[in-house]
């Protein structure tokens, strides 16, 4: 009987032993896996920390913390919630050259686990980096250069500026002013001409001093610009006054031509400066827009030399043209005295002469040039059918224009030291003022020529004999204009038509010149509101006019 009791008693303690095991009574929380890395993109300030949290099935995790500090303690930390996987955190401002101790716990509210404990040392703050030399622009004596902080190397920067060779082997030492860019520039002037120099940048702090890579330069008679309106910094002011040659390269804007007039001799109030610039090379500049304005009110437009742009230097004696020059506007060289020669580039498309160029001998065209060609001195059109520039200086007692010649530039002659021009019958237009102030004596226009334009013949001063052709139709303002005019020879049957100052500035032209017309239209001539005001009308036969 006590056997049977003592067997059942022990089968049911097995039963109750077999319940309390099933699934549901098993502990639902098991402990994540945390899996932690070594420290990644370690700087001085900063280090990226990772590491894997795998949750177990029926895991209730919810809470993950980076902890970190300079000692085993770890003291803080970075909390927040993520899911089952890869974790990841950023560590800033941490200090240079020390090190940090880290590990990844990951639980919930009731509990935490940890991973083993690693550690990191963030590098040390060390000398200044900094970027190669840029080069700003150059003179014949001085340079500009610029250089840049890429990083502090965690300390402030206590100096920087430019180690440079002498001519005389001498090294010497400028500092510049750090801006808040971290860059600095610096201007090293009294250079020797023709002078090979070696530059390095440098930057310090409390950690040492770091040298850039060598820049090597060279020194010439030329200016190299980087930047427009650099020009007054690279020369200066004390020696803008200094150079009677000069050549220019890079981009010129209204600032630096208005210090070129400067060093030519004329401020932009048209006063003399000591200036004494004689011989202007800009073969390999280019005018842009901006800038001050360079005479008055003009400003520069890009590839264009402006009107009055070298006008009044009255020392300029020589000037190379940019090559890009696209359009050279009426009188960008007035009253430039001393200039012997001129070169138009091969890139201009759009020209008009400048008056007062007394002694302009010779003009020429670049090879090359798609709208205009030069012969003998003289600037025409690329097929040769128009005269567009007659240089003032060129004097001649006759000129005999080519028989192909089809028309004459708007102030093509003016000034011109010529005292007879023979125009071919070919001639059919004549720009106004082409012959403007001109030394001729006498002229004889083409049958052809309808319309005698505006101030043809204005301010000539020895003209004293003028034929119009069969075919002129009308005359314009101020035709006769300051012209001492004793005989008018006028072929056309029917009289022109003439504006209301065709004859002003003329004095006495009525009573002192002597009209010639065709016997036949003599009554016309003299019946006409206009052209019966001349007191001597003599009639002429129409071929021998």
């Amino acid at each position: 009987m006590h056997t049977r009791i003592i067997c059942f008693l022990t089968l049911f303690a097995c039963c109750l032993l077999l319940t309390g095991c099933s699934d549901e009574n098993r502990p639902n929380n098991p402990a994540p896996e945390i899996i932690l890395y070594e420290a990644q993109d370690i700087t001085r300030t900063s280090a990226r920390l990772t590491g894997t949290v795998n949750v177990p099935p029926h895991s209730h995790t919810n809470r993950y913390r980076f902890r970190y500090g300079t000692s085993p303690d770890m003291e803080k930390g970075e909390e927040y919630s993520q899911p089952n996987g890869p974790v990841t955190t950023e560590l800033q401002n941490l200090t240079p050259g020390t090190t940090y101790y880290y590990c990844l716990e990951a639980g919930n509210e009731m509990y935490m686990r940890q991973s083993p404990t690693y550690h990191f040392t963030t590098f040390p703050n060390e000398r200044p980096r900094i970027a190669p030399i840029t080069f700003l622009g150059q003179g014949p004596i001085s340079i500009i250069l610029l250089c840049a902080v890429t990083d502090d190397g965690g300390d402030p920067v206590t100096s920087c500026g430019f180690r440079y060779i002498s001519a005389d082997g001498q090294e010497l030492e400028a500092n510049a002013s750090l801006t808040t860019d971290n860059q600095w520039r610096l201007h090293i002037s009294h250079l020797e001409k023709y002078t090979e120099y070696t530059v390095k940048a440098f930057a310090e702090n409390r950690n040492g001093r770091t040298y850039s890579e060598p820049y090597r330069f060279y020194t010439s008679d030329a200016v190299s610009l980087i930047n427009a309106g650099m020009l007054p910094e690279i020369i200066g002011e004390d020696g803008k006054n200094d150079y009677t040659q000069l050549s220019i390269t890079g981009p010129l804007n209204g600032t630096d031509i208005r210090f070129i007039r400067e060093m030519c001799g004329k401020d932009i109030r048209g006063s003399q400066t000591q200036g004494q610039l004689q011989k202007l090379d800009l073969t390999d500049a280019l005018i842009v827009a901006g800038g001050l304005s360079y005479d008055e009110s003009r400003y520069t437009t890009e590839h264009t030399i402006g009107n009055g742009m070298f006008g009044e230097l009255d020392i300029l004696t020589e000037i190379k043209l940019p090559e890009n020059t696209l359009v050279i506007e009426q009188n960008a060289f007035r009253n430039c005295t001393s200039l012997t020669a001129l070169s138009i580039p091969g890139s201009t498309k759009d020209l008009t002469p400048s008056s007062g160029c007394r002694h302009l001998e010779h003009l020429s065209v670049i090879t090359g040039n798609p709208e205009y060609s030069s012969t003998d001195g003289v600037v025409y059109s690329k097929n040769g059918e128009t005269l567009v520039w007659f240089p003032e200086g060129m004097e001649k007692d006759e000129l005999h224009l080519s028989p192909t010649l089809k028309s004459i530039g708007e102030y093509a002659l003016q000034k011109c030291k010529i005292r007879s021009i023979i125009l071919p019958g070919s001639v059919t237009s004549i720009g106004k003022l082409a012959f403007y102030a001109s030394e001729i004596e006498s002229i004889v226009l083409p049958d052809g020529l309808r319309n005698v334009p505006l101030g043809i013949f204005q301010q000539c001063q020895n003209l004293t004999s003028v034929t119009l052709g069969s075919d002129c139709e009308s005359l314009s303002d101020y035709c006769f204009d300051g012209c001492p005019l004793q005989h008018l020879y006028v072929k056309a049957v029917i009289p022109p038509v003439c504006q209301s100052n065709t004859f002003s500035g003329t004095e006495n032209i009525f009573a002192d010149c002597m009209l010639h017309v065709p016997v036949e239209s003599l009554p016309i001539y003299r019946n006409h509101p206009t052209w019966k005001q001349f007191q001597h009308i003599k009639m002429s036969e129409a071929t021998g006019i």
